[in-house]
């Protein structure tokens, strides 16, 4: 496509739909100037276009991802022949390289009905960005390209990863949500029994306050690493991932704690080793709830992210963060029980098949996916929360807020011989005391009510959905959509109804999304849209009726519970999931 001549009208008008749109945008731009030798030196300073943009593969409802526009040649061109319904994300972290790109082509109309969205760098704007279009996570179909952007320029990396790391976390959340949606509520409401062994729960924090944590993963270099940390732990607590677990075993080490916070069957399903008694497991919320009914040894739920830190352990709630990977879970379990510094090794988070290019340790690129961005972001989150930073003595993708070192240097310095230190709040099981446990089982009562009342909602428009089109059909819609709306809202605003329901969400948010760019290019049947509103309705029903049966059942049982330890006494034991309670 010719290029166009620079208009400072045109580029008003681009900044000024811009200001509307994507507020964040246009203050990041405000006060840049535009280089007049803006073609000039893309061609000298910038590496030559990666990828294509052809427009004959774009599908309406689905998202193209363009990072390093240029000054947008292809990008324009491919608006022009994309099939209505189509949408298009930029990223274009050079200000003085888009400002010229705007004033060259007049892009007002497709910013202005959101057919093209205009990213800021930084990861405030790009946070805001994807929370006002949650398409771009939620999405089934979304096509990254890489046009001109210059690895080399720091600014680009710099974008780039924040990009991966925000929108990788927010895939793997996606993800999860859908691949792990038929147990979601049997794990959640299976965990929630060892809420009743959690009477020393207040112990944790800073435990170990002042104790070096060495954060080991599986991977490519966990048995060197292991090798390297041999006779040097005496005085380092070791955290391990559940899949690093047996090798670290195997090799004579008892780690602090094991996590796990897969929801499906892992590694430790079936594994048995004279030692597994002694490692503690701190699980995720929703975690396999197989696998910690038959761990052997004591096991510590992150309670609070999804809304079962309730009545007596309402504290918990501050502690964790909903987490979709081991690093960052157990880097929020090191910081909380104080350790300081924290080395990650053995993981060595790279893809050699992976789409990303990223900051490699110690320098240069590699090549990663999503997940290990995600990971790497959601790391570097939970050590600005603690305002700490970390020593990273793998290899492979670079992690945020950490330095790179040399394991065997680092080793040295750790401790001497001996095992790892020990952790009495995850060890001890202390049984909360009668009173503690009544409080919980009258909160799980309580949640278990709103999600009663919840599905209850739900099923009230199913019963009169119309089975004849016309007039009936669209007023049936215009209520029910609004009551899905509000329901949503609900849902959203409450962490064990959203975790129960991401799934559920996810799709909902994929059927008015497609039916939203359908209706954009022809008429859509108002007996569809009614259609696919039912299917979303009767989806929400069934899963939280699920979740209220057994979060009811569970408050009777804790209630149960405390009433026969009110006349016996206390006691401490195994959970009732592994014993008869």
């Amino acid at each position: 496509m010719a290029a166009m001549p620079f208009s400072a009208e045109r580029l008003q008008r681009n900044l000024e739909a811009l200001a509307f749109v994507a507020p964040e945008v246009a203050r990041w731009l405000k006060g840049q100037r535009a280089d007049p030798n803006a073609a000039e030196t893309l061609r000298r300073h910038c590496c030559r276009r990666k990828q294509n943009l052809p427009a004959e593969s774009a599908r309406e409802g689905d998202i193209t991802l363009v990072l390093g526009g240029g000054l947008l040649d292809e990008v324009s061109d491919f608006l022009r022949r994309m099939p209505a319904g189509h949408q298009v994300f930029l990223l274009e972290p050079r200000a003085w390289l888009l400002l010229a790109a705007l004033g060259r082509h007049d892009l007002s109309g497709h910013l202005g009905q959101e057919d093209l969205v205009i990213m800021a760098p930084g990861e405030a704007s790009l946070e805001e960005a994807l929370s006002r279009n949650p398409q771009l996570a939620l999405g089934a179909n979304v096509r990254l390209v890489h046009l001109y952007l210059a690895a080399d320029e720091p600014a680009c990396r710099q974008a780039s990863a924040a990009l991966y790391h925000l929108w990788g976390r927010a895939l793997c959340a996606r993800d999860l949500a859908l691949s792990c949606e038929s147990h979601s509520a049997e794990n959640l409401v299976g965990n929630l029994v060892y809420a009743a062994f959690m009477g020393a729960w207040s112990s944790l924090a800073g435990a170990l306050r002042g104790a070096p944590a060495v954060l080991l993963l599986a991977g490519p270099g966990l048995e060197p690493a292991i090798e390297a940390l041999r006779g040097h732990l005496g005085g380092a607590a070791l955290f391990c991932d559940d899949e690093a677990l047996p090798a670290i075993l195997n090799a004579g080490l008892t780690p602090t704690a094991a996590g796990v916070t897969r929801c499906q069957a892992g590694p430790l399903l079936g594994f048995d080793h004279p030692n597994l008694p002694l490692v503690p497991l701190v699980a995720e919320e929703i975690a396999h709830s197989a696998t910690l009914a038959a761990h052997p040894g004591s096991v510590f739920p992150c309670l609070g992210p999804r809304g079962t830190a309730l009545g007596p352990l309402a504290g918990m709630a501050k502690w964790f963060t909903a987490q979709h990977h081991p690093l960052p879970r157990l880097a929020e379990l090191a910081l909380l029980a104080g350790c300081a510094p924290l080395i990650v090794a053995g993981g060595d988070m790279a893809d050699p098949t992976g789409d990303l290019c990223m900051s490699a340790v110690g320098g240069g690129l590699t090549q990663a996916n999503m997940a290990q961005a995600a990971a790497a972001g959601a790391f570097g989150r939970v050590l600005a929360r603690y305002d700490q930073t970390a020593f990273n003595a793998g290899q492979g993708l670079e992690l945020p807020r950490t330095v790179a070192v040399d394991l065997l240097e680092v080793a040295k310095r750790l401790g001497g011989p001996g095992q790892p230190p020990r952790l009495a709040a995850l060890e001890g099981e202390t049984l909360l005391s009668p009173a503690e446990l009544d409080a919980y089982g009258q909160a799980l009562g309580q949640a278990a009510l709103t999600a009663t009342r919840f599905w209850q909602r739900a099923a009230a428009p199913l019963a009169d959905y119309p089975r004849r089109a016309g007039r009936q059909a669209h007023l049936w819609l215009n209520a029910a959509d609004a009551l899905f709306v509000a329901l949503s809202d609900q849902a959203a605003a409450d962490p064990m109804l959203s975790a129960l329901l991401e799934g559920c969400l996810v799709r909902a948010f994929r059927r008015r999304h497609r039916l939203a760019c359908w209706a954009a290019s022809r008429s859509l049947p108002v007996e569809e849209a009614a259609r696919q509103l039912q299917s979303c309705l009767e989806e929400m029903r069934a899963r939280v009726g699920k979740l209220a049966g057994g979060l009811q059942k569970m408050s009777q049982d804790m209630r149960r519970l405390a009433h026969s330890l009110g006349r016996v006494g206390p006691c401490w034991g195994r959970p009732p999931g592994k014993a008869s309670a």
